[in-house]
């Protein structure tokens, strides 16, 4: 075929009790939470080239010079969502790809919702999918949107990405070309017909065969992934057939981006908490929330909001703001009974951690104060303040942060704000400080929070 093929078997996998099971699904979805928004092309920042400020301390240095307008280079961009990219796949050719069972599940996030950029992502998997005649394997479908609103972003990046997937071609007329044995294989760029410009390529590595389809509609950057890898007779999966998935999806999800939508609703865990809830707790400015979802065997929700202090001053005058992120965990465990498991298991790791006078190294080290139990809120309750350090960087300064933690029932809650809470202003004025993390006054804020929450979700 002139394109990598063929398919691996992924090792075994070992088993335990089911309390750890559960345990261990349930941090490394938490770790794919967070890393998710971080990772990939998609999830990359795009805009001026601008450095943000440290969370909770932004500082303007402005010359006081009018700055040139961009209102002429601004492109409205449409609203959508993690849900709503799920939705733009029908559920029969969906399943088709990715059947749902007890190891499978879907995440959506929309990390970004702003008018200058939107982001979101939908993707599916199965571990163990009977993939038919009896055999097993895994399969994954990601779908990922992107946009700015700068006029002419989407051509430039799209131009730039294509160029870094042409170079890393190492596979021609089914030989390897780059004098390797090992490492993944990719394959030639395949030109295609959707959206305004549109290329395929394939690859094959540890974690199987896949196919990634590129299409670039109008301010949009698109990508869908489809692959995986079979436990027995791997001949069973081959690229023409991954190319076809891929290009299935992409077509529909091209068209979705092609037309207009209705404004986006917030839903499920995110919309218990309303914005004026987290201005009225913390902050004025507030920005969010960004939303990542996972319905695996333990159904998790991760919100996340900014939230600042603005600060008056004159053209030119130097301030810093006070400020920080917000972020609320949900995890469902299906009972009330594993809740309360996992809930005090929680508690004797934070008890844990500063027995033995906090974890991590001589590179970045987090210490934490005693646990406090905070009785009337919720099945139960505790705080716990965290401070982390990089000893080698001396002149970086510590970043604390406030974490509370409410049994709901069937679900636990964790409510975390990492930020300052005091000082900030304009830098010459009298009396002025630098911002500060005052642990009493994040404390207030998050207990301000957690309750109206954790009954939202019962």
């Amino acid at each position: 075929m002139g394109e990598p093929g063929g398919g691996w078997r992924p090792p075994p996998r070992g088993g335990g009790g089911k309390k750890a099971l559960i345990a261990v699904i349930a941090g490394l979805a938490v770790i794919m939470l967070v890393a998710v928004a971080a990772a990939g092309w998609w999830f990359l920042r795009a805009g001026d080239g601008g450095r943000e400020a440290a969370p909770g301390r932004t500082t303007n240095r402005s010359s006081g010079k009018p700055k040139p307008s961009r209102s002429a280079a601004a492109v409205k961009l449409r609203p959508i969502s993690g849900d709503q990219l799920c939705a733009a796949v029908p559920g029969a050719l969906r399943e088709s790809l990715v059947a749902d069972g007890k190891y499978g599940g879907r995440d959506a996030a929309t990390p970004s919702a702003t008018a200058e950029e939107k982001r979101a992502s939908c993707s599916w998997r199965n571990s163990k999918m009977d993939v038919g005649n009896g055999v097993i394997g895994h399969r994954v479908l990601t779908v990922a949107v992107r946009a700015t609103a700068t006029a002419g972003h989407a051509e430039s990046r799209f131009a730039q990405d294509k160029e870094t997937h042409r170079r890393r071609v190492n596979v021609r007329d089914g030989k390897r070309v780059d004098g390797r044995t090992t490492g993944s294989a990719f394959g030639d760029l395949r030109e295609l017909r959707y959206g305004d410009e549109s290329y395929s390529q394939s690859s094959a590595g540890r974690t199987g065969l896949k196919a990634a389809v590129f299409v670039r509609q109008g301010p949009w950057l698109i990508q869908i992934e489809y692959g995986g890898s079979n436990r027995t007779r791997p001949e069973l999966l081959t690229g023409d057939a991954v190319r076809a998935a891929a290009g299935k999806v992409a077509a529909l999800v091209t068209a979705e981006m092609a037309r207009d939508a209705g404004e986006v609703k917030v839903t499920g865990p995110c919309a218990v908490l309303a914005v004026d809830d987290v201005r009225a707790a913390l902050f004025p400015e507030v920005s969010g929330p960004s939303v990542k979802s996972t319905d695996g065997r333990v159904p998790q929700t991760v919100c996340a909001w900014t939230v600042r202090e603005p600060v008056e001053h004159e053209p030119g005058q130097e301030y810093t703001a006070r400020g920080g992120s917000l972020n609320a965990h949900v995890a469902d465990w299906g009972s009330a009974a594993q809740a309360a498991y996992q809930f005090d298991r929680n508690a004797k790791k934070y008890d844990r951690y500063r027995a033995k006078g906090g974890i991590g190294d001589d590179r970045i080290r987090t210490t934490y104060e005693a646990r406090e139990r905070l009785p009337g809120l919720g099945d139960g309750a505790f705080a716990v303040v965290s401070t982390t350090v990089r000893p080698g960087r001396a002149d970086e300064p510590p970043r604390s942060e406030i974490l509370v933690e409410v049994l709901a029932g069937a679900k636990t809650v964790e409510l975390t704000y990492r930020g300052t809470t005091t000082g900030g202003g304009v830098v010459t004025a009298q009396g002025y400080k630098e911002p500060a993390f005052e642990a009493a006054v994040a404390r207030d804020a998050l207990l301000k929070l957690a309750k109206p929450f954790a009954d939202g979700l019962r």
